[in-house]
């Protein structure tokens, strides 16, 4: 990873820590705390599908492909 791209990420990081804290802060005044983890835990699982595509999408899909391919030819024996 290049320098710049390293200073970028921190930053990234730095600025999505310092704006949750705020938030966390508001939403445990409104809610209560299970469900406002499991929202948080949930809306960070929609945010990481699409790296997970990106990066693993040949690995996932020729694993789906060898899967059905066994289903089919131990049906025809």
């Amino acid at each position: 990873m290049s320098k710049r791209l390293s200073l970028i990420s921190a930053f990234v990081c730095c600025l999505i820590w310092g704006t949750t804290f705020i938030a966390q802060d508001t939403g445990m005044d409104e809610i209560g705390p299970f469900i406002f983890n499991g929202v948080r835990f949930f809306v960070g699982f929609l945010a990481l599908i699409p790296f997970f595509f990106a990066i693993e999408k040949n690995k996932f899909f020729s694993e789906k492909i060898k899967f059905f391919r066994n289903i089919l030819v131990k049906k025809r024996t």
